[in-house]
């Protein structure tokens, strides 16, 4: 039979190599089943050794409780959120059932009062009427759609040309109808698979609280809606840290007032921080990937004071030599005056970089796949001479370090911590 059937096709092929083909797929298959359960195991066991380790539970004394706190008010703003949207669906379907129940009615009436206007009137004896009466009831069949198609097409605003006919109108009409009827349905479809995108995308997001990937022995500072962390990787310099929105947002253009104004209020304490140990700092953001949804990070870096006066100038070049040779967006975007959020319109991607409380550069990105997402840390690891590894892709740390790391950061934010001072 197998035989007969590679005949057909156009070519002979034996039983023995048919089941040789057929034992190479179930061995391929077998290996690729083996390979996934050997990285389920592996994977397992590292959560294990995490766990014995206390890596998934140990964090900085002051953020557990306030970790707990704001775990707390987020499930009771969750018990409402769905006790409001049960009520809400609630309602919905009583007035869905309410509307159908009218609908019905109407219907029914219409129907009812269709059959009265379908009597036949006794016509008036003024004369004008008399002759109107004489004209609906001895006109034909074609001049009384040609004077239904008039009226229609008042309504509809088409012309009363000969080739416009009534079949025309109702054609038209039910395109129309289909058609909105279509434009609802994709948008519908389109809002679905954002919130599914976005949904994947927090499940493995690093800085979303519900996250299970989130590393939280490396925060600093919670405040209302934004917290303080370390990046999970080798930082640049010491002191390197991250300033993060405790929502999945995506740029500082999308953001609201308040969540802004509180980056500011981080942004000014570690500018001081820095300040008392003879240090400059720079403030970088990238916003790349509009659609794979990132979550947005205002990284902090600091820098000697003899770096950091340079700073502007090999960023000013760096960004002018960048991207495409051919813009259609200014080039070169100043922030002394205004902020990223009133430079740079809603939904572009954008680099910039902000230098201490003095304002900076920001640059709308023409080509996202010329333009590197590593382009600030760039052009830091070339002025402080930093091995490419580091800044490119970052070099995994142990638990051990990156705990070291946060104590002693956490040392240092102390005096200039304001969360404390506000009930936050």
């Amino acid at each position: 039979m197998a035989t007969s059937m590679a005949a057909a096709s156009g070519r002979f092929e034996s039983a023995k190599s048919i089941e040789e083909r057929k034992e190479q797929t179930r061995n391929a298959r077998a290996e690729v089943l083996r390979q996934a359960k050997a990285n389920f195991e592996k994977e397992e066991r590292r959560k294990e050794l995490k766990r014995l380790r206390g890596e998934d539970t140990w964090m900085l004394p002051d953020v557990n409780e306030r970790l707990e706190q704001f775990s707390q008010e987020h499930s009771v703003k969750k018990k409402k959120k769905n006790k409001h949207l049960k009520k809400a669906k609630k309602e919905k379907k009583k007035k869905s059932k309410k509307q159908k129940y009218e609908k019905n009615n109407e219907s029914s009436d219409s129907s009812s009062s269709s059959e009265d206007e379908w009597v036949e009137a006794v016509p008036s004896q003024t004369p004008d009427k008399e002759r109107a009466w004489k004209n609906e009831k001895m006109g034909t069949a074609e001049n009384q759609n040609k004077l239904f198609m008039r009226m229609a097409s008042k309504f509809m605003g088409k012309t009363d040309g000969d080739y416009y006919t009534l079949d025309d109108m109702f054609v038209s009409k039910a395109a129309e109808r289909e058609r909105l009827g279509e434009e609802e349905e994709n948008q519908r479809k389109k809002a679905i698979a954002e919130h599914r995108s976005l949904a994947a995308q927090m499940e493995k997001c690093l800085y979303c609280f519900d996250s299970s990937q989130f590393p939280k022995h490396l925060i600093v500072a919670i405040g209302v809606k934004v917290y303080l962390c370390l990046p999970n990787v080798r930082s640049l310099t010491e002191g390197h840290c991250l300033i993060v929105p405790l929502q999945h947002h995506r740029a500082a253009t999308l953001l609201d007032e308040d969540i802004w104004e509180e980056i500011q209020m981080f942004r000014k304490s570690l500018v001081k921080m820095f300040e008392d140990k003879g240090l400059d700092c720079i403030f970088l953001e990238t916003n790349m990937g509009m659609k794979k949804q990132y979550h947005m990070v205002y990284e902090c870096i600091p820098l000697p004071k003899e770096v950091g006066d340079m700073a502007p100038i090999y960023f000013k070049k760096a960004i002018m030599e960048s991207d495409e040779e051919w813009s259609m967006n200014k080039k070169l975007i100043d922030l002394s005056s205004k902020d990223i959020r009133k430079s740079v319109p809603r939904g572009l991607p954008y680099f910039s970089v902000d230098f201490g409380l003095h304002g900076g550069f920001a640059h709308v990105i023409e080509d996202q796949h010329k333009f590197p997402h590593y382009f600030g840390k760039e052009i830091i690891g070339g002025m402080l001479d930093i091995e490419p590894r580091l800044w490119r892709k970052g070099i995994r740390e142990s638990f051990e370090d990156q705990r070291k790391k946060a104590l002693q950061f956490a040392q240092w934010w102390k005096p200039y911590d304001f969360t404390k001072s506000k009930s936050c």
